[in-house]
């Protein structure tokens, strides 16, 4: 029969436990020193036999002070007040033992080192004091029980010196090696601790992904708790979602969906978190956010970097399309977006288990309402929100449109541009039409992009002169250029050529070496 192999489980122990354990064992051998020496002095004749019943006490003072701090750990009760009461008492004792050998100078100074030596190790210089004054008063009662006496260095006999001298060696040997082991405990303990931070930190990246990065950082930093609790406040509100994905996700592989709708996510909640909104969920290719909770720059401030956002996701869908057509995606997906600003409901909702942190109220609606009514390519902005952006946002009147839920029609403007978003200091270029686009967010571009951006917009501008047959397709960040001289129409050629040669001064200016 084959033998089953056992494994004895190894027993995790208590480093404080471990050290307790280290500490008796060293006043086992402190007590061990003093009594074998004054053991020997009353064999050698030199102590009076009563000095049997001192031998005894010394004996048994350790081992009774084991067993108190063995009670008291089994009970969980203050082990280190104990631990530091009996290296006082142990001072006390040493004192007495002292005042047994006759204060001879070589055995005496031996037990001092080793008890004076353990209270400075176990806590510093306030206990070594008072185990300095512990030991006075030892020596004093010692007196008054056997009298003062003083033994002479020439009348203390070698041997009893150097078994002093010896127990003293082993009590520096012994100190060193438990030093040693309580090092290693606390390496042990130290790499222990760094392991469960790495293991927190690896955990928490984990987490975060599932929670705006606001409130991740609020939890972690003790200013927002994981509690239920909600209130009202005034936000801006933004959802968009892209025209005809439902239709395209029927015909795409599931790969290929998979992978265009997490590269549309991901630059989109990039913006959002860029211009400091709050990520509130996705639902399929739908995105909203909203601008005021946790943090908040202002009602004017958090409409205006809304608009902005939404502005800025529009100019990255004419990237995005721009590679999804090198993909071989070429439906021409476009967003639409919806944006109000009003008072809603924002916390934590759910079950003491499961929360959500999100809002709610009339005026999310709106904002969803809104997205539904846009045109593709286009942003919708109610009133309210109009009311904060106009001074620094040109809107078009877009009339009044009947929501469902609401009454009466809602008054709602169709956002053109930012104002500061034209001439020499227009951030964003776009050109797009047979044959060719061009699309770059200057604010995006690179430094290290910008030799092989020139490069695509040299040879595409040069082959078009030449008249020779030119295909180009070439992305970097915040720029993408796709030219095919073959589908251009010659009306198209000297508009082009004027866009090709303008963008390349734009990132000449744009950019530095």
């Amino acid at each position: 029969m084959a033998r089953k192999k056992t494994h004895k489980k190894r027993r995790y122990q208590d480093p404080r436990a471990r050290v307790r354990q280290q500490a008796n064992f060293i006043r086992i051998l402190e007590f061990l020193v003093a009594v074998v020496t004054l053991a020997a002095g009353i064999y050698m004749d030199l102590f009076p036999r009563l000095y049997l019943l001192v031998l005894a006490a010394l004996l048994a003072y350790p081992l009774l002070a084991q067993s108190l701090a063995w009670y008291l750990e089994v009970k969980g009760q203050r082990q280190q007040e104990a631990a530091r009461v009996l290296v006082q008492l142990d001072a006390l004792f040493i004192g007495l033992a002292i005042a047994a050998l006759h204060f001879a100078v070589v055995p005496s100074l031996a037990l001092l080192i080793i008890v004076h030596a353990n209270a400075v190790t176990s806590g510093g210089i306030k206990p070594w004091l008072l185990n300095i004054c512990l030991t006075l008063v030892g020596a004093a009662l010692g007196t008054l029980l056997f009298g003062l006496e003083w033994l002479r260095p020439e009348d203390t006999p070698l041997e009893l010196s150097l078994l002093a001298l010896i127990g003293l060696g082993a009590y520096v040997g012994a100190s060193s090696f438990a030093s040693h082991q309580q090092t290693q405990l606390i390496q042990q303990a130290q790499q222990r601790v760094a392991q469960q931070q790495k293991q927190a930190v690896e955990l928490s990246r984990k987490l975060a992904k599932y929670l705006p990065p606001q409130i991740w950082g609020q939890l972690f930093s003790g200013k927002r708790d994981a509690t239920i609790g909600t209130r009202r406040k005034r936000l801006t509100v933004f959802f968009s979602d892209i025209q005809g994905f439902s239709n395209i996700s029927e015909d795409l592989p599931l790969a290929t969906l998979t992978d265009m709708l997490n590269t549309y996510l991901n630059e989109m909640t990039r913006i959002a978190l860029r211009h400091g909104g709050t990520v509130d969920k996705f639902i399929g290719d739908a995105v909203m956010v909203f601008f005021g909770d946790p943090n908040s720059q202002g009602a004017r401030n958090d409409a205006y970097n809304c608009v902005a956002m939404a502005i800025e996701m529009q100019q990255q869908m004419k990237l995005l399309r721009q590679k999804w057509h090198r993909q071989g995606i070429t439906q021409k997906l476009e967003i639409r977006v919806g944006i109000n600003t009003g008072y809603v409901t924002v916390g934590n909702f759910g079950a003491e288990s499961r929360m959500d942190y999100t809002i709610l109220g009339t005026d999310v609606n709106l904002a969803s309402r809104l997205e539904g009514k846009a045109r593709p390519g286009h942003i919708l902005v109610s009133e309210s929100t109009h009311e904060l952006i106009k001074d620094r946002i040109r809107c078009r009147d877009f009339g009044e449109v009947e929501v469902k839920g609401f009454e009466r029609p809602v008054p709602v403007f169709e956002v053109a541009d930012l104002k500061g978003n034209s001439g020499e200091s227009k951030r964003f270029i776009s050109m797009e039409t047979q044959g060719f686009s061009l699309h770059m967010d200057l604010a995006r571009l690179r430094n290290f992009d910008k030799k092989k951006i020139l490069q695509s917009l040299a040879r595409s501008a040069k082959g078009l002169k030449d008249g020779e047959t030119v295909q180009t397709d070439f992305e970097a960040e915040g720029f993408a250029l796709h030219l095919d001289s073959t589908q251009i129409r010659k009306v198209d050629r000297d508009r082009i050529m004027n866009a090709l040669g303008s963008a390349a001064r734009k990132v000449k200016e744009r950019l530095v070496i």
